[in-house]
């Protein structure tokens, strides 16, 4: 073989794609430590925040980010009150009900 040939072949081989691999799982999701209304808040849109940076979509609903690991339930809301989700802004925050 001539140098061109072997330099064409390296070429070649190392332009090869790698198999893509699938995403390291998550670790499970700590126990809520929320114990006000504000920190469940902030405790959903950093789940939120997790999720758009790993999958680049909203969530269908809160509940797929306890299903899907990302949060290990959704906190309480306080009486009276629910957690809104906007998937345009990726926010969470507590409305009347």
């Amino acid at each position: 073989m001539t140098s061109r040939t072997l330099l064409g072949l390296s070429l070649l081989t190392a332009c090869k794609r790698k198999p893509v691999s699938e995403p390291a799982a998550l670790p499970a999701p700590l126990p809520s430590a929320a114990t006000t209304p504000e920190q469940a808040v902030a405790e959903i849109n950093r789940s939120l925040e997790l999720w758009t940076f790993q999958r680049n979509q909203p969530p269908k609903d809160l509940n797929e980010l306890v299903t899907a690991g990302y949060l290990q339930r959704l906190p309480t809301a306080p009486a009276g009150k629910k957690f809104a989700f906007d998937p345009a802004k990726m926010r969470v925050q507590l409305v009347a009900e």
